[in-house]
């Protein structure tokens, strides 16, 4: 049972910060830069294994610790996802051409301006106590996968 409920905190860890993205996008203009969406697909894909693993770890298709894998794995590469993106608001490292908002005026400079996002992932949209919302998705998927690794590890919570 205490691992049914790891699963359903997952899901709404993960569809809390979804939703929380969304609500700053339509109500508060924080507009996602492509890097910001990329993230979201991270959350979403968490928000459904989530789901699907409390429907499986009750029929007991597959074994726990295969299933709390999966999670653990989908937490951390959302970690780095938004490390990732955290980096290049931080200015640690460049990110992609069409996200960054330097120009680059020796090409066309019409048409590579058309190809560009017009949202780009090096600059901070929002901000909550100092810190960005790609860097809160990086802190907060990293505790998550921690947790998810403590129950992995600690034989005392699963049946092997």
């Amino acid at each position: 049972m205490l691992l049914n409920k790891i699963f359903k905190i997952s899901f709404f860890i993960s569809s809390v910060m979804l939703l929380s993205a969304f609500y700053l996008e339509y109500f508060h203009d924080a507009f996602p830069c492509d890097l910001c969406i990329t993230q979201r697909w991270f959350h979403a894909l968490i928000i459904s294994y989530s789901l699907i693993a409390v429907l499986i770890l009750e029929k007991n298709f597959i074994t726990e610790k295969l299933i709390l894998i999966g999670l653990s794995l989908t937490w951390i590469a959302s970690s780095i996802a938004g490390l990732y993106h955290f980096g290049i608001e931080m200015n640690f490292w460049s990110g992609p051409d069409g996200c960054s908002s330097s120009i680059d005026f020796s090409k066309d400079l019409l048409k590579y301006l058309l190809n560009k996002s017009p949202i780009k992932c090096d600059e901070v949209m929002f901000n909550i106590f100092g810190l960005s919302l790609a860097g809160w998705n990086a802190l907060i998927s990293f505790v998550m996968f921690i947790i998810v690794s403590v129950f992995l590890m600690n034989k005392r919570f699963m049946k092997v």
